[in-house]
């Protein structure tokens, strides 16, 4: 009764604060006004394509399903060439040759001439590149760079191209110069003559920017042993 009482006044209440012109040809009586007011209420169950099971869905679904944006993949880079360790080795070896004053140091300066050329035909030739997957050795021909295929590893066999989870630690010595000379990697993807994979050790002339390498490197989440 009192529940009975309470939706007849709410309902008599809603009547006074409507204007009486919507209602002036047939008043509703407070049972048909409850009817309205419940079929309000399960209205908002059935979905608006009049599917007679979308007041199921509304039951059991948890909200509204939200699509959550795509991490963005890491897109493949190419490393910058570094010409820095043939200048250094040009330097020290025109050096000696000219301001030498025995054949040692005319020889020993010769020797830092050849390899400041074999540096800058390197960095001029080989790019170090980071995909979705490896980071790999490639060779760099043309105006435009074309980069093909380097071939197989001709110190320890296999292609130039090693997957980041094979790496076990990675380096540049010397270690916190300001012009590094080689750049150190080991990785266990390749398999040893005797079958073991236990890792491989890598060593290159530094010719690419190698705070760009050790950026990628961190980034591509390969292994590094911390000091």
């Amino acid at each position: 009764m009192v529940s009975l009482r309470l939706l007849l006044s709410s309902s008599l209440a809603l009547l006074q604060a409507t204007p009486s012109s919507a209602f002036a040809t047939a008043p509703l009586s407070s049972s048909r006004v409850g009817s309205v007011e419940r079929r309000q209420e399960v209205g908002p169950l059935f979905a608006e394509d009049n599917n007679p099971f979308g007041f199921v869905q509304g039951l059991f679904s948890g909200g509204t399903a939200v699509a959550q944006p795509k991490t963005p993949a890491i897109p493949d880079v190419v490393v910058e060439s570094d010409y820095t360790l043939a200048a250094v080795f040009a330097s020290i070896g025109l050096s000696s040759v000219f301001l030498g004053h025995d054949i040692f140091t005319s020889v020993f300066g010769g020797l830092f001439v050849l390899l400041a050329t074999l540096f800058a035909v390197q960095a001029s030739r080989i790019r170090f590149v980071f995909d979705g997957e490896a980071f790999e050795l490639k060779n760099a021909s043309g105006d435009d760079e074309q980069l093909s295929d380097s071939g197989e590893n001709i110190v320890v066999g296999g292609a130039n191209r090693w997957k980041y989870d094979s790496f076990v630690n990675y380096e540049f010595f010397p270690k916190g110069s300001p012009v590094p000379i080689l750049v150190y990697f080991k990785e266990t993807q390749t398999v040893k003559e005797d079958g073991s994979n236990d890792g491989q050790v890598h060593f290159f002339p530094a010719i690419a920017n190698c705070k760009q390498l050790e950026e990628q490197f961190a980034l591509r989440g390969c292994a590094k042993i911390r000091d």
